[in-house]
């Protein structure tokens, strides 16, 4: 029987958080234009995610089409998860990139934005007060 090298590699599993493996998460934007961006989360700028319920909430039923961790299946309680670890170190980088992300995205919206308004600000002025119409307010002019 051959033997796969690629286990001599392979980290043992589970990842502790105390262990010699390195944990993050990459996040890699490329958008038009040529506008990149890296940001890595790690143990040293996050920190690890609290996967259970807080102290002092119960268990309760979700509402359907909720998926976040209540406490409760179908049949009763649960037991409460193991908090710590590389499960809640990887949980917490992954709410740090999401929300670095909708910085990040809502950041270039909102330059987006600014710059369409100085467009529509510039068109007024030399357009003798037109600027760039919305949908619907042609034709609300035309029928004025």
């Amino acid at each position: 029987m051959a033997s796969n090298s690629a286990n001599a590699t392979t980290p043992p599993f589970p990842v502790t958080a105390g262990s010699d493996v390195a944990l993050s998460i990459v996040a890699s934007f490329s958008l038009p234009g040529g506008l990149s961006d890296n940001q890595i989360f790690d143990l040293s700028n996050t920190k690890e995610a609290a996967l259970g319920l807080p102290d002092g909430v119960d268990a309760v039923k979700p509402p359907p089409g909720s998926y976040t961790y209540s406490g409760m299946h179908d049949h009763g309680p649960m037991i409460p998860p193991k908090e710590g670890g590389g499960v809640a170190a990887l949980v917490g980088f992954a709410n740090a990139a999401r929300k670095a992300s909708d910085k990040y995205l809502t950041e270039i919206i909102e330059e987006e934005k600014a710059a369409a308004a100085a467009v529509d600000s510039i068109g007024a002025v030399q357009g003798g007060g037109k600027g760039r119409q919305k949908k619907g307010e042609k034709r609300k002019a035309e029928l004025a």
